[in-house]
């Protein structure tokens, strides 16, 4: 093994140390050590047993590693923070024995019982392609069990709601509504069923705003989760930029928030905190290593799993039917271009081959309209990404956030929707690693499992959960999944110089794994327990 260290002197003398281990160090040489050593909030030497333990301060705690792997903290690089803790307090349309429509509705029955009259009923996570019925839940469904609270329940993969008919009174929609531009209403004899698809949502998810209280628990919740996955820092793609934004702060003060936050400002899902930034002269840097301001990000399309991601061909099992685009290119190259301008990190919402060719469009008219330094555009999904458009992102310089956990949840859909060929293509982080593209790995919690570990399992096996795969060929090493879900994911904020890898002088993010993860085969990773997180030099979560 090969060791990192700085030149450590008596300053460094070290109040935290890790011996007897495998210390993955995620540096350039993916180095690794058997020790390390913090003072204060930074790490000051990655080396060997006898080195760290000459650094250790009188008092200092130590931790005897066993063999065990020490990394750096985790970080989940695309996320929806407080819909994640939001979806705490929801409803559980995932758990056991909630495989059809009336499970579901039972449980709103149970819920209303237990609520005052005007309480909303929230559920989370449903998806009508696993349902007995093979159908969404609707506003029919819904008012039998619950006439006096309204209900919204929200597909796994957030594009799509169902709710019931107070919902829509309360939102303002009625039966002769029209669809806007970007979504759409199922309807049934001249009658909104209250299913909502994209834009259509809009109104429904503003009527369903958490209250301060709500939201003060589902930042605590969701900085639970992620503590206890070892995560240190997310990149939150866009539901921090509203409200919570100003409560954030007030828990970080108060040491109840402990994950580091990107936040996004976003356009699209009712929200317009994008262009309310823009307008403010907020731009991507603003705030500081505990909670900062990230990228401008534009929704363009819809879901992979809806369906309603804009594809070039249409759905395999429907030849009329290629997905939703949100915007012009003309729209959307002005977006982008303003905020490039304003000095943001530019990204956009792409799952569709046609929405990925649409955005990278935007993001190359707006770095030749204004070339800068570094820029760093974003692509959040990057989901059907054929060759040409791999070609492309690499020219263009993009980091695509991308979610090998989609593929267990979502993957015999993908391949029943798309085709082999076509699935074989999506989220191709193998061959754009090849190409020399800084890939970064997310979650999109709580679309799928905020595990980062689970993650890193599913990039090295593409596996679904109907036993099949998704593209063989893009299946990655342990050591590049790990390397996206650090150091890459890192790099996609700006923050690789003080974060993501385990070297000298960093911050002291590190996770602690139960086991040696180079010994655990890849379709375990799922349930390797975290041993102890740390933040800034602080052990924040300890099994």
């Amino acid at each position: 093994m090969m060791a990192s260290a700085a030149n450590p002197t008596a300053s460094d003398s070290a109040d935290l140390i890790f011996t007897g281990g495998r210390v993955h160090i995620v540096d350039d040489g993916n180095h690794e050590a058997e020790a390390l050593a913090v003072a204060g909030d930074r790490i000051v030497l990655a080396g060997s047993n006898a080195e760290v333990r000459a650094l250790a301060a009188p008092g200092a705690r130590r931790v005897d590693l066993a063999g065990r792997s020490l990394l750096p903290g985790f970080i989940d690089a695309h996320c929806h923070f407080v819909w994640l803790g939001s979806a705490q307090a929801a409803i559980d349309c995932k758990g056991p024995g909630m495989g059809s429509i009336d499970a579901l509705t039972e449980a709103v029955r149970q819920r209303a019982r237990a609520l005052p009259a005007g309480a909303w009923i929230r559920g989370a996570g449903y998806d009508q392609t696993k349902l007995a019925e093979r159908r969404h839940p609707n506003r029919f469904d819904f008012d039998a069990v619950s006439p006096n609270n309204p209900v919204i329940f929200t597909r796994t993969c957030g594009h799509i709601c169902a709710v019931n008919s107070l919902a829509l009174d309360l939102a303002g929609i009625q039966d002769d509504t029209r669809d806007p531009p970007a979504g759409r209403f199922d309807r049934r004899d001249g009658r909104n069923l209250g299913v909502a698809y994209e834009q259509a949502q809009d109104a429904l998810l503003r009527a369903a705003a958490p209250t301060e209280p709500e939201l003060r628990t589902a930042l605590s919740a969701a900085d639970r989760l992620y503590l206890q996955a070892g995560t240190t820092s997310i990149h939150d793609a866009g539901g921090l930029a509203g409200r919570a934004m100003g409560i954030a702060p007030d828990l970080i003060a108060a040491g109840a928030l402990a994950v580091r936050l990107y936040a996004f400002a976003l356009v699209g899902f009712g929200s317009q905190s994008g262009m309310t930034y823009l307008d403010a002269g907020i731009h991507t840097g603003f705030g500081d290593d505990r909670l900062r301001i990230g990228a401008f990000k534009v929704v363009t399309d819809g879901s992979s799993s809806g369906p309603t991601a804009a594809t070039r061909a249409p759905y395999r099992n429907d030849p009329l039917d290629s997905g939703i685009l949100y915007w012009s290119q003309e729209e959307l190259d002005g977006m982008i271009g303003r905020a490039h301008r304003a000095g943001f990190q530019i990204t956009m919402h792409a799952l569709g081959d046609r929405a990925i060719d649409q955005g990278l469009k935007a993001i190359e008219r707006a770095l030749c309209e204004q070339p800068r330094n570094d820029p760093r555009p974003r692509l959040e999904h990057c989901g059907i990404c054929p060759p040409d458009l791999q070609e492309r992102v690499r020219a263009l310089g993009v980091t695509p956030t991308m979610q090998p956990a989609f593929f267990w949840e979502f993957g015999d859909g993908y391949l029943r929707n798309y085709g082999r060929e076509r699935a074989g293509v999506m989220f191709p982080v193998r061959s754009l690693l090849h190409a020399g593209v800084r890939v970064a790995g997310s979650s999109d919690a709580p679309v799928t499992d905020h595990r980062p570990l689970f993650g890193i399992g599913q990039a090295m096996t593409r596996a679904t959960a109907g036993g099949q795969s998704c593209g063989e060929g893009e299946c990655i090493s342990l050591r590049d999944a790990i390397r996206i879900y650090t150091i890459n994911a890192a790099y996609a904020a700006f923050e690789d110089r003080i974060k993501g890898s385990l070297e000298p002088g960093k911050l002291a993010d590190l996770v602690l794994l139960s086991d040696d993860i180079t010994r655990v085969p890849a379709g375990e990773l799922r349930d390797l327990p975290v041993a102890m997180t740390v933040s800034g030099g602080q052990v924040v979560y300890e099994a």
